[in-house]
């Protein structure tokens, strides 16, 4: 609904901004004119303003640009968000976040974990991977740091794996 307002207010400011520069054309023969150029220039400056800053908002929350902020915003923030965190970064109400994250959740692309105090939506797609030393026959991990080649428990030889 927003949207069409946006729309409808762009298509009256262009009309208003010619006919407030006809105006300021003929305010050159008669001084009287000036002031009914400055007004239709005004609210069709504005209106085109209001119009053009709306529809810009509208795009960046729909739900596609959602989306792609959202992994963004995970990827920074080391693969896990929060429904609140979502509504601070775009400034969007509690609800529009919630369903944002959990339609991303519907398509695959995160999961949520509940914790103690709340709930959050892990990307793992974004996540650093981990790479640790591991015994293949014990079961030891290690840091790859560790200058270790062979396990110090059974001898095996240590392998280096993503976690």
């Amino acid at each position: 609904m927003r949207k069409s307002f946006a729309v409808l207010a762009a298509i009256v400011a262009v009309p208003l901004l010619a006919l407030g520069v006809v105006f300021l054309i003929a305010a050159v023969g008669r001084p009287s004119r000036i002031l009914v150029a400055v007004v239709l220039l005004s609210i069709g400056s504005l209106s085109l303003l209001w119009s053009v800053l709306t529809l810009r908002r509208e795009a960046e929350i729909s739900p596609e640009s959602l989306a792609t902020g959202i992994v963004d915003l995970a990827r920074t923030l080391g693969g896990e968000v929060t429904v609140a965190q979502v509504q601070a970064q775009f400034h969007i109400p509690n609800q529009m976040a919630f369903g944002a994250l959990e339609r991303m959740c519907g398509h695959g692309e995160c999961q949520r974990e509940q914790r103690p105090d709340h709930d959050v939506y892990v990307f793992k797609s974004v996540m650093p991977a981990k790479v640790i030393k591991r015994c293949a026959y014990c079961g030891s991990t290690f840091p790859v740091k560790s200058p270790m080649r062979e396990c110090p428990n059974c001898g095996a030889t240590l392998e280096v794996v993503k976690e």
